[in-house]
C-alpha cells in the first residue's frame, strides 16, 4: 500500500533531502568557489558571505527554478503523457543552458544520484519513478533541481517550501565545501548561514517570480570563474 502524503512526512523528507550528509557528492563541487579561493578573491567569512549570497541569487535562475518549476508541472491537472514530455524539455534546456563543461558533469551526476533517492523516498510516484528511468536509460541527462522537486512535490511540499528547502541545502553544503577550501573555522561557517537567512527568503522571492523564460539567466563572472576551473594547477573539487 502506497503512503499517503501528510504533513508530518512531507516535513521529514524535506529535513532528509537538505541534510548535509546526503549522498549526491555535492561536497565535491565547489561550482566556481575554488577560483575564486586560489585568486584570492574569496579568503574569509566576509569575503564567502558575499559569494555566497550571489550564488544563492543566481540559483534562483537556475537550480531553485528547476524544483519550482517541476513541483509545478508534478501538480499540473495534464496527462501523464504531457507531463513526461514537459518533464524532458525542462531537462533539457536545464542542460544547455550550463555553458562550463564541468558544471554540466556535475550537475547531471548529481541529478542522477538526487533521482536515485527520490526512487526511494517516493517509490509510488510515476514521474519521480520515469525521471530515473529515464536518466538510467539516457534519455534524460538529470538535474538534482528537478529530481528535488519532484520528490517534494510527490510527498505534498508546496512550490515554495520546496525552493526554500532547497536553497538551504545549496547554502548549508557550500559552506561545508568553504570550511575545508578557504578555510573556515565551523563557528565562522555557521554565522555565514545565519547572515544568509535573509537572501534565502530573498532568492525565494526571486524564484517565484521566475518563469521558464528565465531559465538559464547567469552571472557572467560566475560562469566564468566555472568554466576557468577546469584549468587550475590544483584542485580539491571537481568543478
Amino acid at each position: 500500500m502506497p503512503n499517503i502524503p501528510t504533513s508530518r512526512r512531507a516535513q521529514l523528507v524535506i529535513w532528509h533531502l537538505t541534510d548535509s550528509a546526503l549522498p549526491t557528492g555535492s561536497f565535491a563541487h565547489s561550482a566556481g568557489l575554488e577560483t575564486y579561493v586560489q585568486a584570492n578573491h574569496v579568503h574569509d567569512a566576509a569575503t564567502f558571505s558575499q559569494w555566497l549570497q550571489g550564488y544563492l541569487r543566481q540559483a534562483s535562475y537556475n537550480d531553485a527554478l528547476a524544483v519550482k518549476l517541476a513541483v509545478g508541472l508534478a501538480g499540473a491537472s495534464t496527462s501523464d503523457g504531457d507531463k513526461l514530455k514537459h518533464l524532458a524539455e525542462l531537462d533539457a534546456l536545464l542542460h544547455a543552458a550550463q555553458t562550463p563543461k564541468q558544471v554540466r558533469v556535475s550537475m547531471n551526476s548529481m541529478g542522477k544520484r538526487m533521482a536515485r533517492v527520490a526512487k526511494i523516498v517516493a517509490p509510488e510516484d510515476f514521474l519521480v519513478q520515469e525521471y530515473e528511468k529515464a536518466i538510467s536509460g539516457r534519455e534524460m541527462h538529470g538535474n538534482p533541481g528537478i529530481a528535488t522537486g519532484l520528490v517534494l512535490a510527490a510527498v505534498g511540499v508546496s512550490e515554495r517550501l520546496a525552493v526554500d528547502a532547497y536553497l538551504m541545502q545549496l547554502a548549508t553544503s557550500m559552506t561545508q565545501n568553504a570550511i575545508r577550501a578557504i578555510p573556515l573555522g565551523q563557528d565562522a561557517g555557521q554565522r555565514v548561514l545565519v547572515d544568509a537567512y535573509p537572501t534565502i527568503e530573498l532568492a525565494g522571492e526571486m524564484t517565484m517570480a521566475h518563469s521558464m523564460a528565465d531559465l538559464g539567466v547567469v552571472a557572467p563572472r560566475l560562469e566564468v570563474a566555472q568554466m576557468q576551473h577546469e584549468k587550475l594547477h590544483s584542485r580539491m573539487f571537481m568543478s
